[in-house]
């Protein structure tokens, strides 16, 4: 069912690109083929001609919020929570490293490992000071 949802969304913002483009060629057909063919355009088109572009847009918008929720609802997307947020950190794939015991920055090869080991395995010995960086003496200044 909500595989479905993703599915309505992607239809939803099409039909909201294909109203932009008809809004476009009905100002004129330089705007139409300018929208058409050279995306950022779009924008300018966007605000240039509001009144006309804004229903359109707004569709789109709605399509983009309804694959959104669908992704969210599936697990697509991760929820975020206050402790997942962290300023100023690396991406870190999960497949890149997994958690096989090790505790130590000693046993740590870069501030990419370490940050993944702390924030998903136990008993990591890695932050003395709990600021949520580990091992900043050796790898993550």
């Amino acid at each position: 069912m909500v595989e479905i949802l993703i599915y309505v969304g992607i239809g939803v913002f099409i039909i909201g690109g294909i109203a932009f483009l008809v809004a476009a060629f009905r100002t004129s057909l330089l705007w139409g083929l300018a929208c058409l063919l050279i995306a950022p355009i779009s924008i300018i088109y966007l605000f240039v001609h509001w009144s006309d572009a804004k229903k359109p847009f707004l569709i789109q918008v709605f399509g983009v919020a309804i694959i959104i929720f669908s992704a969210y609802t599936q697990g697509l997307i991760p929820p975020i929570s206050a402790s997942s947020v962290f300023v100023g950190s690396p991406v870190i794939s999960n497949q890149q490293f997994k958690c096989d015991g090790r505790t130590h920055c000693s046993q740590m090869t870069s501030c990419a490992e370490a940050t993944y080991f702390l924030r998903n395995c136990p008993n990591t010995k890695m932050d003395g000071n709990n600021d949520g960086i580990p091992c900043e003496q050796q790898w993550c200044r």
